[in-house]
């Protein structure tokens, strides 16, 4: 077979084909190591996504428990008589739950590090106004669950990609100001749930 080298090269290439061959053998392991860091680097970020979904759908359901015995707080209160003396430190002996859960959620490094930047910023926020009105407005501490719970579900979404994080900025919006119209969590969720998945370019 003829070779295929120039003959005045040939007798470099035999005279050092160990260290060419070490060489090339070198780059192929090297390749094949950064191959293998980038897949493993790759599952572990999707088994990090999946994690953080597990936390965020458990954050969902101790916001609803906390909203749904609210709720019916809220509702007992009002049907209480004006006269009726427990009505004046009734909330302070019937303090609404907190999901204490969120703490938790917020303080692990795994959440912090793959929560989309817009709402680890609002979650935060909502974290203050919480405390805040859970024992001064029960009507609005309703309101701040309820503005929690769908941003909780709106960051699922933008963690299962089905929404990007234009998107996710946008429908944030959209329940901020829909939540000072005072409309209620279902409309809340149909007015979302009907905006399109993607804008147009």
């Amino acid at each position: 077979m003829r070779s295929l080298f120039l003959p005045k090269f040939k007798g470099i290439i035999e005279r050092y084909s160990l260290g060419i061959n070490f060489f090339l053998t070198l780059i192929a392991t090297l390749v094949g190591v950064l191959l293998a860091i980038s897949i493993t680097n790759y599952e572990d970020k999707k088994k990090e996504k999946k994690d953080v979904i597990k936390l965020l759908s458990s954050s969902i359901s101790s916001v609803e428990t906390c909203h749904e015995y609210t709720k019916i707080l809220i509702e007992y209160f009002e049907e209480l008589p004006d006269e009726n003396v427990s009505k004046a430190d009734f909330y302070a002996k019937n303090p609404p739950p907190y999901p204490a859960y969120l703490d938790t959620l917020l303080m692990q490094n795994i959440v912090s590090k793959n929560l989309s930047g817009a709402a680890l910023s609002d979650l935060n926020e909502l974290l203050i106004n919480l405390k805040r009105s859970r024992d001064n407005n029960a009507t609005l501490y309703l309101k701040v669950l309820e503005q929690t719970l769908n941003l909780l579900k709106l960051e699922i979404s933008f963690q299962k990609e089905i929404i990007d994080e234009t998107q996710l900025s946008k429908k944030m919006n959209e329940i901020n100001t829909l939540l000072i119209r005072g409309e209620s969590s279902q409309s809340l969720e149909r007015r979302l749930n009907s905006m399109p998945a993607s804008d147009p370019i």
